[in-house]
């Protein structure tokens, strides 16, 4: 692998240039797989451009296919360039749903760190899916990629008729997708097997077509090529020496697999063809940070060889009337209609097509589309969108076929907290849910979960929208709550309790999407504190019973995090004797996180949190509020300063250290620091600026894909220090 490039030209005249012009042979360009490698096909479309060179045809296989398909669409060479440089490839072949597309509901359960490994549950057992990324975001760049042909549905019909190779999952054999949805033909072609999920076409399953045929010359002169054009990036075996991580191992696996089709089909050229191998040094194929380095290789490589297309040549009139003609450019369609086709059994074709703002009469829009694509996947039980734009009784219309996923409708979720103190102090929960999603049409989902720790927590709730689409919803829980709580006194645990919690409640309200929901309830709680250790300060038995309205809002763009947005938290409890409640008080919580300046890589987030009983005479250990611990007066233990009023301000600052990421994925590292002031106070009269304590924290973090971690030093104002190792409960998160 010492060769930055390596070009081989095999072609010889076979005609004068003046009969070449007067009956010119069919072109066909044939364009190889090659991850990230693929952009030196850009290089090739530039020359051929400047060479004057016309194409009749483009057989493509995966990056070859999508480079392939753009200029097939009537692109120019440079508007090729343009549009793949935009996409952020990174992002795009990472299987995460942003956070601002997640609903306000999934949002408030991230505090539970799950995995997000989303095994499919089952009478049979487990059920994983067929690869480790569904290709959401793939897809979703695909159908951005592919809009100026969104109304082709023959890929003949092209300006340049065009195919896109894939691999029949069951038989091994290769297919040429001639037809349908171009996004999703492309989506096929570059399904890596196991790294991608395969796509659905007419009940069969595609993968990567460099599987079975990753130069597809054949294809080529089957289309009608009386002489093809070759590009091959498929990249050099890797020595020994060079298989050093698992980047290296998958892109040998993946030249093993590909590398004997190809020499099978380069052997059938013929010295009328061109043959161009463009192998970048050092440059995986999911190196796609390094395109415009790929694309300089390549224009290098050219270069080097300044007679390589004179074969291929017209005469300037001549290709300029052909280039004229395959640029003809298709307005985007004003919409007839728009439909929503659902093979999902517990997903509804209605429930999606309210996810919709796309509306018949309106041109299609691209940035609405992939807006109203990214709510459908939100959805998290949709595993493909197949978009095609149809056309019926001489009207244009959108479709959109989804398709669930294979593993579901019921999931379960795993994921764990940890603290510790590393001084022998640890706590951590382990957490497990299963989802039984879409129940019924209007979308309901029961949602069951288990903790375990040093918090015991089970619970069930039913959450049920009341019409299709509607953002009204209500929802019935009941749950169960074992866990230790200490009392201290200076510093020093004075007590130790048990306490058992169970209670059941129904809630009604409205959600904002995304954003927030109002909702509004009542809790029937019975708690049982049982003294292990210490002296008796609490009651036995509380009855805790309350009505209550709760109102959350968050635009935060990341959990760990967040650069952006605000998160605030209220509830307004009213504790009723008519229900049962030992005594008759209120209690209001308000809980505030605001990212106030991002620039560059640099963050600060202001935090408050206040909690206040409007009665004097609550005794009792619930619902008095609590501080301490990472970010919530650091220096002191989790929940060390409790009592019946509590208020904190907090200055948080963090700045990223790493541009890029120095995993396969993206994992940002931090460095920060905190600045705290808040108390708890036992009476009203105690509530003053002067009683309040500080403390603060200097970290280092990562947002890993287990979840937000820290390491933190604290310090508070008495002198008191603690080194604390957390993972999985960011400082945004309070429960």
């Amino acid at each position: 692998m010492s060769r930055p490039f390596h070009v081989v030209v095999a072609f010889l005249w076979l005609v004068s240039v003046a009969d070449f012009v007067s009956a010119r042979e069919k072109v066909g360009l044939v364009l190889s797989g090659g991850g990230a490698r693929g952009f030196a096909h850009v290089a090739v479309l530039e020359a051929l451009e400047a060479n004057r060179v016309p194409v009749d045809y483009i057989a493509g296989t995966s990056m070859g296919a999508v480079v392939g398909a753009l200029y097939a669409s009537g692109l120019s060479a440079d508007a090729v360039r343009q549009k793949l440089l935009a996409v952020d490839w990174n992002a795009t072949l990472q299987d995460v749903t942003e956070r601002d597309e997640r609903s306000f509901r999934n949002k408030s359960f991230e505090g539970r760190n799950f995995l997000g490994l989303d095994l499919g549950v089952g009478p049979d057992g487990l059920k994983l899916p067929l690869a480790a990324l569904r290709g959401q975001k793939l897809a979703l760049a695909l159908n951005e990629l592919t809009l100026e042909t969104a109304t082709v549905n023959q890929f003949d019909q092209l300006p340049i008729p065009f195919r896109a190779m894939a691999t029949d999952l069951a038989t091994g054999d290769p297919v040429a997708l001639a037809e349908g949805s171009l996004a999703t033909a492309l989506r096929a072609s570059m399904a890596v097997p196991v790294v991608f999920s395969p796509v659905e076409l007419d009940g069969r399953l595609y993968v990567d077509g460099g599987v079975a045929n990753n130069l597809p010359i054949d294809v080529a002169r089957d289309m009608g090529a009386d002489r093809v054009i070759v590009v091959d990036t498929s990249s050099l075996r890797y020595t020994t020496n060079e298989l050093t991580s698992v980047v290296t191992v998958v892109d040998q696996l993946t030249n093993l697999l590909t590398r004997r089709n190809t020499e099978a089909q380069v052997e059938t050229l013929t010295e009328t063809d061109l043959l161009i191998e463009i192998f970048p040094d050092s440059i995986t194929t999911s190196d796609f940070h390094r395109a415009e380095e790929v694309l300089a290789i390549g224009r290098k490589s050219i270069a080097a060889l300044p007679d390589l297309f004179s074969g291929f040549q017209v005469s300037t009139d001549a290709y300029v009337a052909w280039r004229d003609a395959r640029q003809a450019q298709v307005l985007p369609p004003t919409l007839a209609f728009v439909e929503v086709i659902s093979d999902a059994p517990r997903t509804s074709s209605q429930t999606i097509a309210n996810r919709l703002t796309i509306r018949p009469g309106q041109a299609l829009d691209n940035e609405r589309l992939k807006s109203d694509l990214g709510q459908i996947y939100a959805l998290e039980t949709i595993d493909q969108v197949e978009v095609s734009v149809v056309e019926r009784d001489e009207q244009v219309g959108l479709s959109l076929e989804t398709r669930e996923k294979s593993w579901g409708p019921d999931y379960l979720d795993l994921g764990f907290n940890l603290e510790d103190s590393l001084d022998g102090n640890a706590s951590y929960n382990l957490h497990g849910v299963v989802r039984a999603t879409n129940i019924n049409p209007l979308g309901g989902e029961w949602r069951s979960e288990v903790t375990l720790g040093d918090k015991t927590r089970i619970t069930s709730e039913l959450y049920q929208p009341v019409n299709y689409g509607s953002n009204w919803f209500a929802s019935a829980i009941v749950g169960f709550i074992r866990e230790d709580r200490a009392l201290y006194e200076e510093g020093v645990i004075t007590a130790l309790y048990s306490t058992e919690t169970r209670e059941y409640g129904f809630d009604a309200g409205y959600s904002l999407d995304t954003r927030g929901e109002f909702r509004v309830g009542f809790r029937q709680s019975d708690i049982q504190n049982d003294l292990n250790l210490g002296t008796d300060s609490l009651s036995s038995t509380v009855d805790d019973s309350r009505y209550f309205i709760r109102a959350g809002y968050d635009t935060l763009d990341s959990f760990g995090f967040p650069t952006e947005g605000i998160r605030v938290l209220s509830e307004f409890s009213i504790y009723d004797a008519k229900l049962g409640a030992t005594k008759q008080y209120e209690g209001v919580t308000l809980d505030l996180l605001y990212p106030f300046y991002h620039s560059g890589r640099t963050t600060l987030v202001g935090q408050g949190y206040a909690g206040y009983l409007f009665e004097t005479d609550v005794v009792d250990v619930t619902p008095r509020y609590s501080l301490g611990g990472f970010t919530r007066l650091t220096g002191y233990s989790p929940d060390e300063i409790s009592g019946r009023h509590a208020g904190l301000i907090s200055l948080i600052g963090y700045q990223r250290l790493n541009e890029q990421s120095v995993f396969p994925i993206d994992q940002p590292l931090f460095i920060g620091f905190s600045l705290e002031a808040g108390n708890v106070f036992q009476e009203r009269e105690a509530i003053r600026w002067g009683n309040t304590l500080s403390g603060g924290s200097v970290f280092v973090g990562a947002d890993t894909a287990i979840g937000p971690g820290y390491l933190s030093i604290g310090r508070t104002e008495g002198g008191r220090q603690s080194v604390t190792l957390s993972i999985g409960r960011p400082f945004a998160e309070r429960n």
